[in-house]
């Protein structure tokens, strides 16, 4: 098949985005429903007023900076630290711009009788992760064809394919990886909306439904939906279940960009989940092959057609997040040198096809990743003070308060307002410094090509030092620095220009020391034991248990915990002998399971004060379809619960109307 290269027959000029609400009878245009209540009009309000406030008081800091703070004994190290503070803040500048004006969509009604493929592309993930996606990408509700892609073209895949129905494409040469998986099945296929999945993405039955009637507006080519996961105790999630407050590093992107990206029609295809129309595909050849990052290099080239990528803030399918910093790692490192492709691919600042608003908006994704050398920068700073008693400025402790306290603490409120508070802009700051290191390798991308690594998505061993010898030899120099620092303050006056100076980047080396301590300790702990996630919360499933014990037969009823399709676990205040064999009655809301089990390890922990004792049971005699029945209910019905602990994603879609 060969793919058109322009003069798409059927191609329309994208719509300017309004603000006025809905669709209109005579006007299919899709356009933003703006629906907030007092609350959030009153603090949207309230967030550009200190953004307006926080730039203004910036510009006064700056002048300052420049013209009163000179250092002549060290004018190298004044000049590179006043442009840092000045690349920051531009950082800060392309947030505030992004952020300042985010989209909200009612759903509209779905679109009837029209042809969906389902796209999972597989390489080397294991079958029983592939069987929960391809089980619950069959069972959306929307008529459509669901196609398993395997680029690792395997005969028990193919089984797998053939149990659900599913159409099986497979490839031996792997050509293009991901993006090559992808195009070899357009050619194979004929719907006219294709659905994409990530191997590891469960789809919500309501996928299809809540994103086609997207596509009345002729002008929209991709609708994305919100990343989740269902994993909430991964590497990027922190968790705090007794108040119920959650974060996950991706939320800042989904819930605060995305949105805002939308306003100006910069938006990201994310892969998984998005729906994109075929038509817009052919028009530009499909998905780009030139670049390790196939989603966004798509918006891009789909965006200078004046297509429109639309973001819809929705959870439509949740996906199993990096459990260890490897994971993590590799996951970023791919994102950012496939950016920073895109970029030497598209050069998109030269280009006429897209706005100034959207070049802004790409800029700064882009610069996100550029941002990294500067952080590390602004990191080794303090050591180099404290070591060499030389300083990025000099004036008075009381200039120095007045000028920066202001500049730091409204940007600083700024970004928390923006973050959803205090607890959610400290911890983004915290993995902002575990990836740096991996984010400044990536800017390799823009002078040649990657090699597309799967995330691994298995048992995983935690990090190795070596992995992490940048972030460790900086904590090592930060200590050593703190004892030189003191040592310098034993002997300059009191109160003086240079005890100041010395307290000031005492107090930095011991911020960027503690955080990076941390960041050293979670790496090289975490590690993934587990060849499945098991959804470890008091599930409200009844379950009974029988089994044979010295004094004779035991039966009790209790409820599942640490469920998933292989096993589950049940709390007792004794253990049952591990190798004892048990029969199981686990009661779903909509059917009986029944399993045959064996114990096979007993955790003792406390709960307020009482030893408990968690008994594992692996499955070993179950129906499939039983097992079947317990993926649907605990990523249909458990993983949506759980996930409301993410603060600041339910926070992103107060107002919005299903």
């Amino acid at each position: 098949m060969t793919w058109p290269d322009g003069g798409h027959a059927n191609r329309f000029s994208a719509v300017p985005l309004v603000r006025e609400a809905g669709v209109t009878k005579n006007d299919t245009t899709i356009k933003p429903t703006e629906k907030l209540g007092p609350h959030n009009q009153l603090k949207l309000a309230a967030t550009r007023l200190a953004i307006v406030v926080a730039t203004a008081v910036t510009l006064r800091y700056f002048y300052w900076r420049a013209m009163h703070t000179m250092n002549p004994a060290a004018r190298v190290f004044f000049y590179a630290f006043l442009v840092a503070e000045g690349l920051s803040f531009l950082e800060s500048l392309f947030f505030y711009f992004v952020a300042w004006n985010p989209t909200r969509y009612t759903r509209p009604a779905p679109l009837t009788g029209r042809t969906v493929d389902v796209y999972i592309p597989t390489y080397n993930e294991p079958v029983e992760l592939l069987r929960e996606t391809v089980l619950c990408a069959v069972n959306i509700r929307y008529p459509h064809k669901t196609y398993v892609l395997d680029d690792g073209n395997r005969a028990e895949v193919k089984k797998l394919a053939e149990e659900f129905g599913c159409g099986y494409i497979a490839r031996v040469n792997g050509k293009h990886a991901k993006a090559g998986n992808l195009n070899n099945a357009l050619q194979q296929t004929s719907g006219e909306f294709i659905v994409t999945l990530d191997a590891d993405h469960i789809a919500s039955p309501e996928l299809i439904e809540e994103t086609i009637g997207f596509f009345v507006d002729p002008s929209v080519a991709v609708v994305q939906g919100t990343q989740d996961f269902y994993n909430l105790d991964s590497f990027q999630h922190l968790v705090n279940w007794k108040t119920r407050a959650g974060w996950q590093q991706q939320e800042l992107f989904f819930s605060v960009i995305q949105p805002g990206k939308d306003r100006h029609n910069a938006t990201f295809y994310c892969g998984s989940p998005g729906i994109l129309r075929r038509s817009a595909l052919d028009e530009i050849g499909g998905f780009p092959t030139e670049t390790i990052t196939e989603d966004m290099h798509t918006s891009l080239r789909l965006q200078k057609k004046q297509w429109r990528v639309l973001y819809y803030n929705r959870t439509l399918a949740r996906g199993l997040a990096p459990q260890t910093f490897t994971g993590f790692a590799t996951q970023w490192q791919r994102w950012g040198q496939g950016s920073m492709q895109v970029l030497r691919a598209e050069k998109p600042f030269r280009s006429k096809d897209l706005t100034l608003a959207q070049k802004i908006c790409y800029l700064s994704s882009f610069y996100f990743y550029w941002m990294s050398w500067i952080k590390l920068f602004m990191v080794v700073t303090p050591i180099l003070s404290l070591f060499f008693g030389v300083f990025a400025l000099v004036t008075d402790p009381l200039s120095y308060a007045s000028y920066f306290l202001p500049y730091f603490c409204l940007n600083l409120v700024c970004s928390i307002m923006l973050q959803g508070g205090v607890r959610s802009f400290l911890i983004s700051e915290y993995f902002n410094l575990l990836k740096m290191h991996v984010l400044i390798k990536t800017i390799s991308g823009l002078f040649r090509g990657g090699v597309f690594k799967v995330t691994p998505k298995a048992q995983a061993a935690a990090a190795r030092l070596a992995e992490l010898a940048l972030p460790a030899v900086i904590v090592a120099m930060l200590g050593l620095s703190l004892v030189a620092g003191v040592i310098r303050i034993e002997h300059v006056p009191r109160w003086g220009y240079f005890f100041w100076a010395l307290t000031v980047n005492i107090f930095w080396a011991v911020v960027f020391m503690v955080t990076m301590g941390f960041v050293l300790r979670r790496s090289l702990e975490r590690k993934e034991d587990r060849s499945g996630y098991r959804f470890r919360a008091h599930l409200d499933i009844p379950m009974r248990v029988s089994y044979a014990n010295g004094h004779g037969p035991v039966t009790f009823e209790n409820f599942a915990r640490n469920l998933n399709r292989t096993g589950v676990s049940v709390t007792l205040e004794d253990s049952i002998v591990p190798g004892t064999n048990v029969d199981l009655e686990l009661l779903l809301p909509d059917r009986t399971v029944r399993a045959l089990g064996k114990v096979v390890r007993n955790h003792t922990y406390r709960v307020k004060g009482a030893m408990k004792i968690s008994n594992g049971i692996r499955f070993e005699d179950i129906a499939p379809s039983d097992q079947d029945e317990i993926s649907k209910y605990l990523f249909w019905q458990i993983a949506p619960k759980e996930g409301e602990v993410l603060r600041l994603t339910q926070a992103s879609r107060e107002g919005d109307q299903a």
